[in-house]
This record gives C-alpha cells, sequence and structure tokens, in this order.
C-alpha cells in the first residue's frame, strides 16, 4: 500500500503502536481528494499487522487480506446514496459489533469515511457512537473522516487523536499519475498537476474530466465574470450548477483563486493554492488585500450554508446578488 504525502501521520501512528499505544479513537479531517479514506486503511494496516511494529509489512495474513479488500475486521461503514448515516445502521454496523471479538487477529477497525456529508443525522449518530469513542473495547478502533472537524460535537473531538490531511508535492502528485495513468501525455499530466495543487483526488479528476474537473473550469468562468462585472455570466455559471455538490465545489475553487488574488495584491510570497492562477493575478488587480479577504469571507459564509443543507438554487441566486454588489 503506497501512500503520498502525509507522513507526519503515519510516522506518529507508527510510534504509537511500537510502544504499545494504539490509538482508539481517530480523526481525519482534510479537503476531498487528500487521501483521508486511504490514510484509514493506512492506519488499519497499521493496527492489524501481525508484526505490529507500526509499519505494515505487506506480508502476513492480515495485510494480504486488507490489501485485498477482504479483512472481516476492517469494517467501512455504509451510508445511503446521500451519504447520510442512519442511526439504526450504525447502532448495527459498528455499536452493536464492537462488543464480539475479532474474527482475525486482536483488533477491529471501524472507519466512518466522509462524515461531513451526513448532514441530516450528524448528531445523533454522534451521540450513538460516543460512548464507544469514549470507553472503545481495547481490540477496537474507530476511524471518522471528514472534511473539517468542525463537523463533529466537542465531545467527540475530545476525545479523539485528530490528524489534518494535507496537500502532497507537485512531484509526488506527477508520480502518482504517472503510474497510473500511464497513457497521459507529459502535458496532460502536467495540467492535472498545476490545476490539483497537491490534491491527488482532483489531479485524478482532472485527467480523467470529472467532477473536479468541471468544477475547476466553472471557478475560473466565475472569477473572470466577476472580473468584469459580468452579471448575466455570473448568474449563468451559477444557477447552471444545480447539485449541492458541484455549486459548493465551484464555489470553493471560486474562494481558493480569490485567497490567491489577495495574497498577490498583499504582494506576499506566499503559496499559492488555486486551480487558476492566471484568473487569480487578473483579479489580484481588480482588489486591495482587504477587499480580498472580504470576499473570501463572504464565499466561506456561502460555503457553511450549502454544508448546513440549504437551498441550492436559493443559495445560488443570493451569491450571485452579493457578487454583483460587492458585499
Amino acid at each position: 500500500m503506497k501512500i503520498y504525502g502525509n507522513r507526519h501521520i503515519m510516522d506518529l501512528t507508527a510510534q504509537m503502536i511500537s510502544k504499545g499505544r494504539e490509538p482508539h479513537s481517530l480523526i481525519i479531517h482534510g479537503e476531498k481528494g487528500l487521501g483521508k479514506k486511504a490514510l484509514a486503511r493506512y492506519i488499519a494496516s497499521q493496527l492489524m499487522c501481525e508484526e505490529k511494529r507500526g509499519v505494515p509489512c505487506g506480508k502476513c495474513r492480515a495485510c494480504r487480506m486488507i490489501d485485498h479488500g477482504a479483512h472481516p475486521d476492517l469494517i467501512f461503514a455504509k451510508s445511503n446514496e446521500k451519504g447520510n448515516y442512519f442511526v439504526d445502521d450504525i447502532r448495527e454496523q459498528i455499536v452493536s459489533d464492537a462488543v464480539v471479538m475479532p474474527n482475525e487477529g486482536d483488533i477491529k477497525v471501524y472507519v466512518i469515511p466522509d462524515f461531513d456529508l451526513s448532514v441530516i443525522t450528524s448528531v445523533q449518530v454522534q451521540n450513538i457512537l460516543l460512548k464507544l469513542i469514549e470507553e472503545p473495547p481495547a481490540h477496537t478502533a474507530v476511524i471518522l473522516t471528514a472534511r473539517s472537524k468542525e463537523i463533529f460535537l466537542p465531545t467527540i473531538i475530545s476525545r479523539c487523536l485528530s490528524f489534518a490531511a494535507v496537500a502532497v508535492s507537485d512531484g509526488d502528485s506527477a508520480e502518482y499519475l504517472q503510474e497510473n495513468f500511464p497513457d497521459a501525455t507529459a502535458v496532460q499530466i502536467a495540467d492535472a498537476v498545476r490545476a490539483g495543487h497537491g490534491n491527488i483526488g482532483r489531479c485524478r479528476e482532472y485527467l480523467e474530466q470529472g467532477e473536479f474537473f468541471t468544477a475547476a473550469n466553472e471557478a475560473s468562468k466565475l472569477a473572470r465574470a466577476y472580473c468584469t462585472r459580468n452579471e448575466y455570466e455570473l448568474l449563468k455559471v451559477l444557477s447552471g450548477l444545480t447539485k449541492k455538490n458541484e455549486l459548493r465545489q465551484c464555489v470553493y475553487l471560486f474562494s481558493e483563486i480569490v485567497r490567491d488574488a489577495a495574497v498577490h495584491s498583499a504582494g506576499s510570497e506566499g503559496e499559492l493554492i488555486s486551480c487558476d492562477p492566471a484568473a487569480a493575478k487578473e483579479l489580484s488587480g481588480l482588489l486591495t488585500p482587504a477587499m480580498g479577504w472580504q470576499l473570501y469571507d463572504l464565499l466561506c459564509r456561502e460555503i457553511k450554508k450549502l454544508d448546513s443543507n440549504c437551498n441550492v438554487s436559493l443559495t445560488a441566486n443570493d451569491l450571485c446578488a452579493l457578487l454583483v454588489s460587492g458585499r
């Protein structure tokens, strides 16, 4: 199992496991595409490897079963098609099952991925999990992943070891794409790496012309429409994004362009993170640093509205009005 970047997480968990201080409740948070589920699977391998050295050997029975997705004690919680977890399912899949001893080895690992998508049932599910996370049996570990820690209750956060997944280097991104897309040209890989800025999931989607590819193009259109104060184009882009995830990702990518524009206008040499550096450069000529950060905050508020399950069409119209008015 090859993991790109995030060495700090793997090294810390390796040290803990090698010293017999296995973590039993963890949160891995970070933007979509940073490899949170891959990290969760790697940590599960660290915990379940028969060598118990903190580094998966890749050869023992447990490591081989995990590599083939067939380990009975590595359990990924199932959500519905909209990403929501339901109390009865979590109680059955995890809480009730946690008292049963492992089928193989000495530990069971439960992974609850993309918890931030479970907006409707988040609080109820966390309350169901609280006792297990607070006093986990010695033979269990629970790993939750989400875009942000903010989705979790303070009582959950205080009882979990939290890790922030971070972007990898452009070199790691390029290596991953070269290994997994051998038919891609050097130009295609370079474009994907530039757009993804260290987010391998984004790089992959860009190369496959998937969701991120579309969102990145729409965010660039949004940035340029904002530069020209083209109300029609702003509304056209935003109203065309009819699904919550589409609108959220476009607005999020636009916020990164605005963030880079503010860095440019401040004359800073800070690291740039957006999918369209050229649009950020153009926008920086129209914004003072204060205006840039004000616009960035506005976009962050709109993203939080979408995360709290606001109506997509109303949010898009509201954002368009705010962008046109400059507030």
